[in-house]
């Protein structure tokens, strides 16, 4: 799906909107809303999930990235940090460590208030993020948890009750690989997005991961192919 080059990635705010960095972005985001199609609901929001084969330390800064370009589009977001083995979200974004997706899969209620009690505002408009909380120790079992489908579902009533156009629900995942994380999230959102690396992410890892997650049954919408 999109093509993105530099060789230093960091956060779009940090460069000029000419740039062909920053355009890039806006290029992948575009091609998003095109999926969603001309006769989506005005007020839907949508979900979307980027994983990677394996470990990048790009990845996280790719998800920042995108959710950045979509709230400056004027699209409602919230980027969920649900990497709860090496959460980093909110340091790219010099947020505290708050309370975020592992302490709502622990708790007994599930309610869209209080997925907006945990979430945090960034400096830009109209984007917010859930971190991945306070008890990622516990993370290699909470994705398994039934509780995962109505967080993820009270996460986007959230936008759904406060928004009257389309909004963004942006997931970052631990690698396809990995684990079950990214197959157990991506069979709950609409589009999964995976990136790979050139020259780092061999053929072999694309093929296995692109295999797990149509057995998991998601929708694998694109590739987001990086080149450093």
């Amino acid at each position: 799906m999109g093509n993105l080059s530099k060789e230093q990635y960091a956060l779009l705010t940090d460069y000029d909107t000419n740039t062909a960095y920053s355009k890039a972005f806006h290029t992948l985001f575009a091609n998003i809303r095109f999926n969603w199609g001309q006769d989506a609901n005005k007020t839907h929001v949508h979900t979307l999930l980027l994983t990677t084969p394996s470990e990048y330390a790009e990845q996280p800064v790719v998800a920042a990235n995108l959710a950045i370009v979509a709230a400056q589009s004027g699209t409602a977001t919230i980027l969920v940090d649900a990497d709860l083995h090496s959460p980093s979200l909110q340091q790219s974004f010099g947020l505290d460590r708050n309370t975020g997706l592992s302490d709502l899969l622990l708790e007994e209620e599930m309610t869209p208030e209080r997925v907006v009690d945990c979430l945090q505002s960034t400096f830009i408009p109209g984007f917010r993020v859930l971190s991945a909380g306070t008890k990622t120790a516990q993370g290699p079992t909470l994705l398994l948890s039934p509780k995962l489908e109505k967080c993820m579902c009270s996460i986007r009533q959230v936008l759904d009750a406060s928004e009257t156009k389309p909004g963004i629900v942006i997931y970052h995942s631990p690698p396809a690989l990995a684990g079950v994380d990214a197959s157990l999230i991506g069979a709950l959102v609409e589009q999964t997005l995976l990136t790979i690396i050139a020259g780092r992410t061999t053929r072999e890892q694309a093929k296995q991961a692109q295999e797990q997650l149509q057995r998991a049954h998601t929708n694998l919408a694109g590739i987001i192919m990086l080149n450093p």
